[in-house]
């Protein structure tokens, strides 16, 4: 994710766990000199790959687009794992929320969005 400047000091974001759930953006940077732990909302959709099922032959691997400004069971447990991640450093959260809200499609409900999150 191309980070632009404006909100956090010059030069200190750095993005985590970048390859996964990306509806949802974590990372670290300091904010007039302070270290925060920052959870921010994707607001363009993207795709996700699901691969294919080892143990079932005639299954291959699918691309899945995800909307911006929702959470999906992998989203909602980045989003908890970086709280969670966060408090234990001692680091203040900054969250720029401008979700829609939990996915509620079957599936996702399934998966367990609520719980994740």
């Amino acid at each position: 994710v191309e980070w632009q400047g404006g909100l956090f000091d010059r030069g200190t974001w750095i993005e985590s766990q970048a390859g996964w759930a990306r509806t949802v953006v974590t990372g670290r940077a300091r904010l007039g000199g302070l270290p925060v732990g920052v959870i921010a909302v994707e607001t363009a959709t993207v795709e996700r790959t699901q691969p294919a099922d080892p143990g079932m032959p005639d299954s291959s691997e699918l691309t899945v687009p995800q909307a911006g400004q929702v959470w999906y069971p992998d989203s909602a447990a980045k989003t908890a794992a970086a709280m969670e991640e966060f408090g234990l450093e001692g680091l203040p959260l900054v969250v720029l929320a401008n979700w829609r809200g939990f996915s509620g499609g079957q599936r996702d409900l399934f998966d367990g969005v609520l719980q994740a999150g």
